[in-house]
């Protein structure tokens, strides 16, 4: 059955994939921040070390540390690092979908046959697979998604399942949190409640010195592993944390706090299954509450499922379209969900004395619910399909124009003694194929602007930009737009409205210094064979002035007022 379980779960993930690509036009590049990663990944395959910039500083730009490894890794095996990420991904998912499904499959109430066991089976791979968001999430954006996803969802059944194996815990557990360590900084949060659930187990299951017995070992290994890590990130980066933390989490408690639970209400009310599952979730910690004993590990699985939809809270949520974070737990969210409908629920319907219907009927009962319960889910779903284009299409897009304006701006610029130096807001494609300085103005490639104390308020994970910061940086151009050159015009408006002046960039190009160091100008090639595109962006003027006397290039300044 588990051969089966993970050949099942690997021809759906495949299957979904393969139509969540076609619904977006077949993506194969990966989401902007995926291409951070593969920037990195290629500079440590090629001897540079984790480094942004080749020859530039050490920046742990990157959230999985994990996730970069096994991309460098890609790069240094595959031809394709693309297309092999996206196979481990849908491998990984699929590992982790097999053995939830061997839990469910050996995990469920007295008496339950083992037909009634695979129609939740069933409803557990539709639930996962017809939701576009956790496909999406965990197969082809190329992240770190998969891996952490499965991770949590694996150490989750690892400490909920029965019966709890004193022997195998230090080797298992400590394996997961480890893993677990080295994927996500918020792991640490999630290896501690792992350690207390299983430290409760143990004692109901024994005594308090027993339990501390068998759990002081894995939190040895766990203690060693942070203190390793930490040491690691301070001598080679010399921050303990990754540059993305302090780039993107505000040291505001309270703003994250009023921004995550923005994001909390938002997923409620996105979806009839995360509405469902939030609801179910806090019923099922009440009830958990009310009779469970922790003697019972499936009474802790509701707990975890709150965690997971808890912890966005604490680092204000996310700006990225289909709610990453809450795809990360789904499946957790569908454990729980199936766990109050197959278990809890019929065992609170107050029916005239219910306690003495038979077994059999009230596993049919279980298993009408299970049918109606699939219904709903294929009607939900159906009309996730038709919004999640419009959700998670523009994250794709971003990162394939990036790419091409990365390259047309290396070959505008290839006869230059030095390629310029560009300030970027999206900072993965365009560096992947930009071989000069890319400077990241939100700070998650830059240690200047991520540590520059401000106030991370704004755009959700763009608000690491200060404007007192930028002219520290300075570089040669900024927000470099290519752009059809004969039918392109210079639009006031658009440049004082764009969301990049009004939020990403804090009205930098209104800003007087700006002005009086900053043009807004188109640059060509000045050739007899004219090409079609442009390059359209902030230069610096001793470097426009630089090409403008340079016969190689056509340069047109654009007057530009402030208001």
């Amino acid at each position: 059955m588990r051969k089966l379980n993970l050949i099942l779960s690997f021809f759906l993930c495949s299957i979904a994939s393969f139509l969540v690509l076609h619904q977006l036009h077949y993506p194969l590049t990966g989401i902007d921040d995926a291409n951070i990663y593969l920037v990195y990944a290629r500079n440590l395959a090629d001897g540079y070390g984790f480094v942004y910039n080749v020859g530039g500083e050490r920046v742990e730009g990157f959230t999985s540390l994990l996730w970069t490894l096994i991309c460098t890794l890609a790069f240094k095996f595959s031809a394709q690092p693309e297309l092999t990420l996206l196979i481990i991904n849908i491998t990984v998912v699929s590992l982790g979908i097999a053995y939830a499904l061997h839990f469910l499959q050996s995990h469920g109430p007295p008496g339950e046959g083992y037909g009634n066991k695979f129609i939740w089976s069933a409803l557990f791979l539709t639930l996962i697979f017809t939701s576009p968001r956790y496909v999406a999430w965990n197969t082809i954006t190329l992240m770190e998604n998969a891996l952490w996803s499965t991770l949590l969802l694996v150490t989750t059944i690892f400490v909920i399942r029965e019966p709890i194996s004193f022997h195998k815990v230090n080797l298992g557990f400590s394996a997961t949190a480890i893993l677990l360590i080295l994927t996500r900084p918020e792991s640490v949060l999630w290896v501690a409640l792992f350690t207390i659930v299983l430290f409760l187990r143990f004692m109901s299951a024994g005594s308090m010195i027993q339990a501390l017995k068998v759990i002081v070992p894995s939190i040895a290994v766990i203690g060693l592993t942070l203190a390793l890590l930490t040491l690691f990130r301070l001598q080679y980066f010399g921050y303990p944390l990754p540059n993305t933390y302090y780039a993107k989490v505000s040291p505001s408690f309270a703003y994250n706090l009023e921004q995550g639970t923005i994001y909390l209400i938002r997923y409620f009310l996105s979806d009839p299954i995360a509405g469902i599952g939030v609801i179910v979730i806090l019923m099922a910690n009440v009830n958990s509450l009310l009779k469970s004993s922790v003697e019972q590990g499936l009474s802790f699985l509701p707990l975890l499922a709150l965690t997971g939809l808890l912890i966005p809270l604490l680092t204000g949520g996310d700006h990225f379209g289909s709610f990453r974070f809450y795809q990360n737990v789904y499946p957790i969210t569908v454990l729980c969900l199936i766990y109050f409908v197959r278990q809890v629920l019929p065992q609170r319907i107050e029916f005239t004395k219910y306690k003495q219907i038979s077994s059999p009927i009230r596993v049919g009962l279980s298993l009408f619910l299970a049918l109606i319960t699939t219904f709903g889910c294929f009607l939900s779903q159906a009309n996730a399909w038709s919004n999640f284009s419009s959700e998670m299409s523009n994250e794709f897009n971003v990162a394939a124009y990036e790419r091409r304006n990365g390259a047309f701006i290396a070959e505008l610029f290839s006869s230059l003694p030095r390629l310029p130096s560009i300030g970027v807001i999206a900072s993965g494609g365009i560096k992947y194929s930009y071989r000069g300085e890319i400077i990241d103005l939100m700070g998650l490639n830059n240690t200047i602007m991520a540590h520059n104390q401000g106030e991370r308020t704004g755009y959700k994970n763009h608000a690491a930009f200060e404007v007192q910061t930028f002219y520290e940086l300075q570089p040669d151009l900024v927000w470099p737009l290519n752009v059809n050159e004969s039918h392109w015009q210079y639009s006031e408006a658009e440049l004082k409205g764009r969301w990049e002046n009004l939020l990403g960039f804090k009205g930098l190009f209104n800003d007087p210094d700006f002005l009086e160091s900053y043009v807004y100008a188109k640059v060509s090639q000045n050739s007899e064979v004219r090409p079609k595109t442009a390059l359209v962006a902030w230069f610096r003027k001793d470097f426009i002035q630089s090409l403008a006397v340079n016969p190689e290039f056509r340069v047109e300044v654009y007057q530009y007022t402030s208001q």
